[in-house]
């Protein structure tokens, strides 16, 4: 197969769903990717994107130095390396909340769920905050390890406090805000208009 026809059938498997990233739409949405450049190996079944790199599904945009994209025999996605100084990515969860993540290398494992932020580690999600060397993240269950097996590197974490949710105002025409109303008219006045 000549390099130019292999082109479309790329950009049809770029397309299909992914099932990575918080924003459960995002799944279904189209990727788009632009680079300075790309190199495709079929044989190895692989896509390397160089230079500028910008990826965008849905809510999610990656920016990195280099992409490099694995696929099965299939031609589902497999793997995702993105590495750069730093790589970054930015996504919205169910709740419309913000998540960024940045490391010289971050990694996306399909059959796994796991993001891994790798070598100066930094992921943010509603004011909280966490830098390693390593953080694991599993898309599908929601959880994070963070830290590695050297004791010299420290794991470090900001956590906010949570807003309690403020009691609801009573609304101009229900039951409680009309009695309001009513209980602040001096006795024996007259209400009416």
């Amino acid at each position: 197969m000549n390099r130019a026809g292999r082109f479309p059938l790329l950009f049809l498997l770029l397309m299909a769903p992914a099932t990575a990233w918080p924003l459960a739409s995002d799944r279904d949405q189209p990727i788009a990717v632009e680079a300075d450049s790309l190199e495709v190996r079929d044989q190895e079944n692989i896509s390397i994107y160089r230079g500028n790199v910008k990826l965008k599904q849905g809510s999610l945009e990656i920016e990195s130095d280099r992409l490099v994209i694995h696929f099965n025999d299939a031609r589902e996605i497999q793997l995702m390396e993105m590495t750069g100084a730093p790589a970054r990515l930015r996504q919205l969860d169910d709740d419309l909340e913000e998540i960024r993540g940045q490391a010289r290398q971050i990694n996306y494992t399909e059959s796994k769920s796991l993001l891994e932020l790798i070598d100066e580690a930094r992921y943010t999600h509603a004011g909280d905050v966490i830098e390693s060397e390593l953080i694991r993240i599993n898309t599908e269950n929601d959880s994070i390890e963070a830290g590695t097996d050297d004791a010299s590197e420290r794991v470090k974490m900001l956590i906010q406090p949570r807003q309690e949710a403020a009691p609801a105002a009573p609304e101009a025409g229900d039951a409680a805000g009309s009695q309001a109303v009513e209980s602040t008219a001096p006795q024996g006045a007259d209400t009416t208009e």
